[in-house]
């Protein structure tokens, strides 16, 4: 039986409005639950996305809606997150045989004397001890480092990478109780053991969300080319990749001291630092931005077309080629899942701006949309 839109629509402003009836909400919750296993790809721990789902609802609903087409794409965007396409696609967009299916678990762990392990293809369990360190795999995407329980004063030397190819992404739990989320397309350089020295250093490429155990005595480092961020213990994200041409570092909890070269700022929650040709800047911004990636999201707030498409690509691993430069500089607002199907992105950006996609192997041609 096909779905009343404008019933499912005030149900969405009541909960907003905190007038709908338990009923209500359990009736939105099973709506969505179920349009969300129909119509997208999501991790497999159903219980992780009801709830994670279910907790952004209430904020997605009330995001600003700064003028008429900000309203209609946000609008739009609240289906696209609880998994739903209802009315969206009236005439097709990218289509199905160019689809690309959304990233996953992957990386690769390099250990310290050069051997290389794909933690996507290991099986659940131990995969490697190095001295006095035990690495396992998660069911769940996770690398943990543990000190065994013969640990001698004889602290660990040598260190790991882990790296994350375009489509893939893993978390890390360090020897000292940190854990690590790495995006797509990243990598972290980290020692066996923390316990040799007076700080914990760490070295990042590309993007990743660090959750920092507190240990006042010994500063935890994460270095990311020149630049370098200090903290106690504290929850921030780092995005250093390359072809950004900057970095930032969002903070979310606690305190951190950002460094490059002479210059140095410190952040508090809700604001963020810039690097770029050597000038570090500090702003306040919507936190929630910088860190949706690690919760399964793409948030976009007026953002660039070129830079959105820079997270596109390395998500799904696919090219991009802007047909027209002057597109680049086209902004878009939207918040969707990062577990549908590439289509799902495109084809709400093509209904929402001047743009069309063009997909031919695993390239996507971005030009400007032609009148109908």
């Amino acid at each position: 039986m096909p779905v009343d839109q404008e019933y499912i629509y005030s149900l969405l402003r009541k909960y907003k409005d905190r007038t709908a009836t338990e009923a209500e909400k359990e009736e939105l919750a099973t709506w969505y639950r179920q349009r969300a296993e129909r119509d997208a790809v999501f991790p497999e721990d159903e219980h992780v996305v009801g709830e994670s789902m279910r907790a952004r609802l209430n904020y997605e609903i009330t995001r600003p809606q700064r003028e008429h087409r900000r309203h209609w794409l946000a609008a739009a965007s609240i289906l696209l997150i609880i998994g739903v396409g209802v009315g969206l696609y009236l005439r097709p967009g990218v289509a199905e045989q160019d689809d690309f299916a959304p990233g996953r678990h992957q990386a690769v762990l390099v250990l310290a004397d050069g051997t290389n392990i794909s933690l996507t293809e290991a099986a659940a369990g131990q995969i490697a001890s190095e001295q006095n360190i035990q690495i396992t795999k998660s069911g769940e995407g996770q690398l943990i480092y543990t000190l065994t329980s013969n640990v001698n004063h004889t602290a660990a030397t040598g260190y790991n990478t882990v790296e994350t190819p375009k489509g893939g992404q893993y978390q890390v739990v360090l020897p000292d109780g940190s854990k690590v989320w790495l995006n797509a397309y990243s990598s972290l350089r980290l020692p066996l053991s923390f316990s040799d020295g007076k700080e914990r250093r760490v070295e990042l490429k590309g993007e990743a969300y660090f959750e920092v155990s507190h240990h006042p005595e010994r500063p935890f480092i994460v270095m990311s080319g020149g630049h370098a961020v200090q903290v106690l213990g504290t929850h921030f994200n780092v995005k250093a990749y390359a072809d950004d041409g900057d970095i930032k570092t969002s903070l979310l909890e606690g305190k951190v001291r950002v460094t490059a070269g002479a210059n140095s700022v410190t952040l508090a929650p809700g604001q963020q630092s810039r690097l770029a040709a050597e000038n570090l800047t500090v702003s306040d911004v919507d936190i929630r931005e910088a860190v949706a990636w690690k919760d399964g999201y793409f948030r976009f707030d007026d953002e660039r077309l070129e830079d959105i498409m820079r997270s596109v690509a390395r998500w799904y691993d696919v090219d991009v080629v802007f047909e027209n430069a002057a597109l680049k500089e086209e902004t878009f607002g939207a918040v969707t899942t990062r577990f549908a199907n590439i289509s799902t992105l495109l084809n709400i950006m093509e209904q929402t701006g001047d743009v069309q996609f063009r997909v031919a192997g695993r390239t996507i041609y971005i030009s400007s949309k032609q009148p109908a």
